[in-house]
């Protein structure tokens, strides 16, 4: 059992330099009253001021250092007025031409030799010959006469001729334009047979043909231009009956080419 506390004896939780109990009413204390929380109130407040003190001297130590060397001076720019008289032509825009290069002169530069300078040597009189051309009468009067008997005739005057025997061909070509006077007509054609095939298979169309009208009016020759294959055959043999009245030029007939459509088509 404990003995009784007397109020001369110290009491050994109590620490004086620590907190005061001056002002205690009554033992033991408790809430904001405590000596403990007065103590926390007073050392945290110093803190604080502390704090403070120490934010301060560093921003103002940061301030100083960053304005210690002094910031660049701006480089004073100068500047020239010019007037617009004083700019000149401006220059083109297009693009420099390449000059062209010959190559046939360049080439015979290089390869042919450089020309030499004829020096004229002197001769004596008696070497120094003039030639004299002959005009085109003399020449004529110096030749001896030609007659048919030099090309291998006879020589009696008699059948002597000169036959020269040249193969013209005087159709005209499929591209070559004839103007003419009338336009050729045609007057019958036969009907065109349909290929059984071309039949069997349902194709119709127009073949297109170039036909090549002669003098008498008859087909001399056919090309084909367009139309379905598989009736080309049939429109060059249907084209090749036709009868045409020919073309004209100074009351005369010709021979022209004359495009012509052979249609085909299935009866439903």
């Amino acid at each position: 059992m404990n003995a009784a506390r007397t109020d001369d004896a110290p009491d050994v939780r109590h620490i004086p330099w620590a907190y005061s109990l001056e002002d205690a009413p009554r033992l033991p204390l408790t809430g904001d009253r405590h000596p403990l929380r007065r103590e926390l109130a007073r050392w945290l407040g110093w803190a604080n001021v502390l704090t403070l003190l120490l934010a301060a001297i560093a921003f103002g130590t940061w301030l100083w250092w960053s304005h210690r060397q002094p910031p660049p001076r701006p480089v004073a720019r100068q500047v020239k007025i010019v007037r617009y008289t004083d700019l000149g032509v401006p220059p083109s825009i297009a693009r420099p031409t390449v000059p062209q290069i010959n190559v046939a002169e360049a080439v015979a530069k290089v390869a042919a030799p450089p020309p030499t300078i004829a020096v004229p040597e002197p001769v004596a009189d008696e070497k120094a010959v003039v030639q004299t051309i002959a005009t085109q009468t003399e020449m004529v009067e110096a030749l001896p006469p030609m007659d048919l008997s030099d090309l291998g005739g006879s020589g009696d005057g008699v059948g002597d001729s000169l036959v020269i025997d040249v193969d013209i061909d005087t159709s005209p070509g499929p591209t070559d334009f004839v103007a003419v006077d009338v336009e050729p007509v045609r007057v019958s054609i036969d009907a065109p047979v349909y290929p059984p095939v071309a039949l069997s298979a349902g194709v119709e169309g127009t073949v297109l043909v170039q036909v090549l009208v002669g003098k008498d009016g008859r087909v001399k020759d056919v090309i084909f231009v367009d139309g379905p294959e598989a009736l080309k055959q049939a429109a060059d043999d249907c084209a090749r009956t036709s009868v045409w009245r020919p073309a004209l030029i100074d009351q005369k007939p010709v021979e022209v080419w004359v495009l012509m459509p052979v249609t085909f088509k299935l009866r439903s």
